[in-house]
């Protein structure tokens, strides 16, 4: 079996796949190994995996067989493959080992959760995909754009995308996209050739492109990586035109404000979190403590407010909490106090 086979499987595939409905239902030694490797090779297809095996454990605790035409075909083809295999049978009776017959249950009720899943496509239903403290998501979007969801942060969207209208988004916190690029001719744009980004007060719009966006606390902000990205308000009053962004600008708004907007001397550095590390450059403590607050769900209190004023001068890259916290308390020559509850105290 050739892990490449299912690199381009939705979720409907997923549901569809004998072998992949078999290792659901009795996930023997081999058959995880091969997952394990194929998720580690494929990452973009964990969530997929994932939704398409709680789909079918979930069908499967439940005697759902309405769709009795569907059951009738899956029957036959299991009939079918034990014939070829050279399995006996008795002239007018048709018997499945256990475990067999348990796959064709589950099989038939993957048929009728696929015919639910694509029934809410076809409406209105919005999808949200939201992670935890420290957990890192990577999310494939209805046209196959990539999403990388940093911690504490949610994603939604509707399931209804089409070639009427534009592709949205709504964002909730910080994430890696590199959006599929659909437009063909530069002189007639599509409606669905329109990407659009809602964060906080300002909307992202692209074409095809890859950038980090962050809405936090209030404020948003915009890395331009590849490509070209225009930035409008939600309030399209408040300015008179938008703000067109080129590789390696940064930019961000409080409100109705654009408070900074500059070049950005590494701009790789703004996605170290998509590889798990934790990076900054000349970073002040208030900025580094809100980072812990955003993306690891701690609470950190200081001693002094002056204390949030000190600077780390030049560049720091670890890859957990307890590292940086090390350099903090080494570097500033600050206390630093941490309960098991995530609360993090900082003193003189």
């Amino acid at each position: 079996m050739n892990p490449a086979n299912y690199s381009q499987f939705q979720l409907q595939d997923f549901l569809e796949d004998d072998f992949f409905v078999q290792w659901v239902i009795n996930p023997v030694e081999k058959n995880n190994s091969f997952w394990q490797s194929f998720i580690e090779a494929y990452p973009h297809q964990k969530e997929t995996v994932s939704q398409a095996a709680d789909m079918i454990r979930l069908y499967r605790e439940q005697d759902l067989f309405a769709n009795k035409e569907n059951k009738n075909l899956v029957w036959e083809r299991i009939s079918k493959s034990v014939e070829e295999s050279g399995t006996p049978q008795k002239k007018g009776v048709f018997r499945l080992p256990v475990f067999l017959r348990a796959a064709a249950a589950v099989v038939i009720i993957a048929g009728v959760a696929i015919a639910i899943w694509l029934g809410t496509q076809k409406g209105d239903k919005t999808y949200t995909i939201a992670t935890t403290a420290g957990q890192i998501k990577t999310i494939t979007l209805p046209d196959n754009s990539k999403v990388v969801l940093n911690g504490n942060s949610s994603l939604s969207y509707k399931g209804d995308w089409n070639d009427k209208e534009p592709r949205e988004v709504w964002i909730d916190g910080e994430g890696y996209f590199d959006v599929k690029h659909l437009n063909k001719d530069s002189l007639y744009i599509n409606p669905s050739d329109r990407f659009v980004v809602h964060c906080g007060d300002v909307n992202v719009e692209v074409l095809g492109t890859t950038f980090n966006v962050k809405a936090r606390s209030g404020k948003t902000n915009v890395a331009l990586l590849t490509g070209k990205i225009r930035i409008d308000y939600v309030d399209k009053a408040t300015v008179s035109k938008p703000l067109v962004l080129a590789p390696g600008d940064y930019v961000e708004y409080k409100g109705k404000e654009l408070l900074v907007n500059k070049k950005m001397a590494k701009p790789t550095q703004v996605t170290a979190w998509t590889s798990d590390e934790i990076s900054f450059t000349d970073a002040t403590l208030k900025e580094i403590t809100e980072a812990l607050r955003d993306r690891f769900g701690y609470t950190v209190m200081a001693e002094d407010s002056i204390l949030l004023n000190l600077k780390i001068e030049g560049e720091i890259t670890v890859t957990n909490v307890a590292d940086l916290l090390d350099v903090i308390a080494t570097t500033l020559n600050v206390k630093i106090e941490q309960s098991a509850n995530k609360h993090i105290a900082i003193s003189k």
